[in-house]
Formats: C-alpha cells, sequence, structure tokens
C-alpha cells in the first residue's frame, strides 16, 4: 500500500498541468487525513504532508487567497501568543484561520489552509490567517507567504541541533525576512530580537515598564554581550533571563516602547495595565505577561478595539497544558511545557510560590520535536528544588535517567529522586501520593501527559474563573 501511494505521487508530479496537481493535491490530502482520523490519529498535519508530497509549492497558492496573514514566532510563547490573539480576533465576528490545533511546521501550517478550501479549491469570506510558526519553519514559509505582520516573542537558547546557537537562527531569520515587505512586532526587552532593527522594516516593541513586576531572578546562561561591538551589555534592570533595560557604549540599547505594559498582577491569575486600561486574563505564570503585551500589540496592529481585546483575553482558557489544572483527591496538579532552560526557570518560579508539602514530576524526551541535545537541562536551574517543601521528584521520559543524574547534581538528596522511564507509569505513581504536584513536560511528551491526566479516574479537570469583581 505505501509503495502503491509513492508511485501514485510520483507519477502526479510528473503531470504538467499545474492546476490539476493543485486540486488532486488538496483533495488526496483530504482523504489522507480523513483516513487517519479514522484510525485515531489527530489528522491535523497528515493533509497538508500528503498534498506537499504532489504539490510543494501548496502553501504559496493558499495563501494568496487571504487578504491579511500574521505570522507568530519565537522560542517561547508562540503558542500561547497565537492562541490569544486568535480568540481577541474571534470577537470581531470575522473568520479567520489559525492552526491551534495542528502543527507550527509547514505540513502543519499547510493542513490549516486546506480546512478552510471548498471542493474546488477556494477559500471563500476568510480575509485573516493567525499562524504559530517554528522558527527554522518561518524561513520557508517566507518562501510562500507574504505577512502584513511578523510577530517575534524572544529568542532563547533551545534545541541546539536544529536551530544551533542564537546568533546561527537571527541571522538565518534576517536573511529570510529581508527582502518580505512586512511589519514586525518584537519584543523590545529582549536584546537578540531587537538585533532584526538592522532590516530598517516598519516595527514596533512591547515590552514590560522596569517598575511593573518584580520576576524572581536567575543567573543568565544567554550571551550578554552587544550584538553590535561585542562589548558586555549593562543592564540598569533586568526581568529574567536576557529581558530587561540594557545598554552599550556603542550606542545599542533598549528601544522605545510602544507596547509597554504599566503593571502586572500574577495571582491568582495574571492580569496586566496598558496606558491605564486593565486586562485581565486566566492564564496562570507571570511570564504570560510578554504573551499578554505581544497578544495586545499585535491584535491593536490588526486593528481589533480594545473592548474586544479585553474580552478575548479574558475569555481565553488553557487547554493545551499550558500551565493546565487539574484536581486529584483534593489536590492541585499543574501541567506546563518547558522545552528549554528559560521554560523551566520561569515555571519553577511559578510553581514554587506555593509553599506546601509537594511533588515535582519532569518529563523529558528527545525526539526530533523535543531537540535530540538535551545538554540544557545543565543550564537550567534545578537547584531550586533544593528546599524541604519538594519531598519527591520524579523523573520520567526517554532521557529520565539523564533527568535523574542532573538532580542530583543540583543537590536533592537521593532517597527523594525516583525514576520511571514509563510517561504513564510516572503518571500513575504521582497520583499515590497526597499533595499538590507540579508536572513539567518537553513537547513530545506533553500530549501523552496531559491525555494520561485527563484519562485518569481521580483526576478531574480544575474548573477556574476569573470573578469579574475588580
Amino acid at each position: 500500500m505505501v509503495f502503491f501511494l509513492i508511485g501514485f505521487i510520483e507519477l502526479l508530479q510528473m503531470q504538467e498541468d499545474k492546476y490539476m496537481l493543485y486540486y488532486i493535491s488538496l483533495w488526496v490530502g483530504k482523504i489522507a487525513g480523513l483516513l487517519s482520523k479514522m484510525i485515531g490519529k489527530s489528522g491535523t498535519s497528515i493533509p497538508g504532508m500528503v498534498a506537499l508530497k504532489i504539490k510543494p509549492d501548496l502553501l504559496g497558492h493558499l495563501a494568496k487567497q487571504v487578504d491579511h496573514i500574521v505570522l507568530i514566532t519565537g522560542t517561547n510563547g508562540k503558542t500561547t501568543t497565537s492562541n490569544l490573539v486568535s480568540t481577541i480576533f474571534s470577537e470581531t465576528g470575522e473568520k479567520y484561520i489559525n492552526n491551534s490545533e495542528g502543527s507550527n511546521l509547514i505540513s502543519g501550517i499547510t493542513s490549516s489552509f486546506m480546512k478552510e478550501t471548498n471542493l474546488f479549491g477556494k477559500i471563500k469570506d476568510v480575509k485573516y490567517a493567525i499562524i504559530e510558526v517554528d522558527e527554522i519553519t518561518l524561513i520557508n514559509v517566507l518562501k510562500y507567504v507574504t505577512p502584513d505582520m511578523i510577530v517575534i516573542t524572544n529568542f532563547f537558547r533551545d534545541q541546539l541541533d536544529r536551530f544551533g546557537e542564537i546568533d546561527e537562527l537571527i541571522k538565518k531569520m534576517e536573511n529570510a525576512i529581508r527582502p518580505v515587505k512586512t511589519k514586525l512586532i518584537l519584543n523590545g526587552d529582549d536584546p537578540f530580537s531587537y538585533r532584526l532593527k538592522s532590516l530598517k522594516k516598519d516595527t514596533v516593541y512591547f515590552g514590560l515598564n522596569k517598575d511593573a513586576y518584580e520576576f524572581e531572578k536567575h543567573e543568565m546562561s544567554d550571551s550578554k554581550f552587544c550584538p553590535d561591538c561585542g562589548q558586555e551589555l549593562i543592564y540598569d534592570h533586568s526581568h529574567y533571563g536576557q529581558l530587561g533595560y540594557y545598554r552599550c557604549p556603542c550606542g545599542f540599547e533598549r528601544p522605545f516602547i510602544q507596547y509597554e505594559l504599566e503593571r502586572i498582577e500574577a495571582e491568582p491569575f495574571v492580569s496586566v495595565q496598558f496606558k491605564g486600561d486593565v486586562y485581565n486574563s486566566q492564564l496562570k505564570g507571570d511570564y504570560n505577561a510578554y504573551n499578554l503585551a505581544a497578544a495586545i500589540a499585535c491584535s491593536i496592529e490588526i486593528g481589533v478595539d480594545k473592548e474586544k481585546i479585553k474580552r478575548g483575553i479574558e475569555t481565553y482558557k488553557l487547554q493545551n497544558g499550558r500551565m493546565q489544572t487539574f484536581t486529584c483527591n483534593g489536590y492541585r496538579y499543574t501541567l506546563n511545557l518547558a522545552k528549554n532552560h528559560q521554560g523551566v526557570n520561569s515555571t519553577l518560579s511559578s510553581y514554587l510560590k506555593d509553599e506546601s508539602e509537594k511533588q515535582m514530576v519532569l518529563f523529558l524526551n528527545d525526539l526530533g520535536a523535543d531537540g535530540t541535545d538535551v545538554s540544557w537541562i545543565w543550564d537550567a536551574d534545578y537547584e531550586l528544588l533544593n528546599r524541604p517543601d519538594v519531598t519527591r521528584v520524579i523523573c520520567s521520559g526517554r532521557r529520565a535517567y539523564d533527568l535523574a543524574v542532573r538532580i542530583q547534581y543540583a543537590g536533592i538528596p537521593k532517597e527523594k529522586i525516583e525514576v520511571y522511564p514509563s510517561i504513564q507509569e510516572a503518571v500513575e505513581e504521582a497520583t499515590k501520593l497526597p499533595m499538590n504536584s507540579y508536572f513539567i513536560s518537553t513537547y513530545t511528551a506533553l500530549e501523552q501527559v496531559r491525555t494520561s491526566l485527563e484519562r485518569h479516574p481521580n483526576v478531574k479537570q480544575e474548573q477556574v474563573q476569573r470573578s469579574n469583581e475588580a
């Protein structure tokens, strides 16, 4: 069957009628997606994967049918920011395309556009597309798509086997963006993102006022050096990581921030203030202030009015393992994705505000989507777990033993560390202790962890709702 399908695709590629190839790629892709769902798979990226085998430039033909395209990328926060902007945009009543349920690789993005086509390959009544894009995938996507704007949340060291060091990644992205006429929405607190000023595009910046909030400080693991001259950057104020008020004697310094949050409240949910207006969310984790800043900036630049932005932010609920909460026998279970050192540090800072007795359940995979190089765990501040109220640390996933070694080197006593490579077994073991439990997972383990929690007979999805009271 597989050989037949490959042969059929090769035969199709020999056809000279590009319009016929366009239609056939759509039909075959849609059928493949349907078959995928019938055998129990999600089917979200399969349509695009198959269709692109037949017509590699299919995304370009689909994207031309949509008037306005926004691409959202960056190391951390792109999924939450993209979903926030989509929820905000839904308040306008306009139809739009979004890949919230699919992949941020080119196959998943293509699938999202394909989903809106009719039998004749037309996308009707859809003027906007809000698309999350993997950083490296952006380079390929820009060959076929001309976005109105590109939002970049931040740059941290991540998946070194795929991206290389930050300098290498940024140079590749600069080369891809340079010939494209687009607006940039950048994190002005991030000196790496600010490097893209060299492209001389129409650019606006988002960020946080230095008095907005006091984040927990960690040792800066990423470069502290000026990208223009190589001198060490001077920080007048640091939020976390390399984000903050930076400057260099050569003149490289934090730009004027058009979308600067004035105040942040983090408990029990994150709320932010911009130009005197308060935007309440149901997000947990103080680092989400940056995602809210990016979403507010993007939405205003799109043209969404203030009240719709407020309603969209307030109604958005996480259901994808990003600070998703459950209850088990009266105790709270919280799950979050963290795929690099900064993600782990930010998540731990949020989790450890709970001073009650607790256990940590950590999952580390090394598949392609995670990054096969897991050396980043030595940059994460797991030393924070060395405190009396953390009674147990469970290590799980394909690299569970590597993680356990790192935890031991962080000073956590051996008797507190348990290793269960099986994700299902780790979740089962965690539910046996009556205490608050905090789960941190890399990308490919996340869905299995979330599903295991949702299907466990003693675990319930926590129903949270922000009060409307001031």
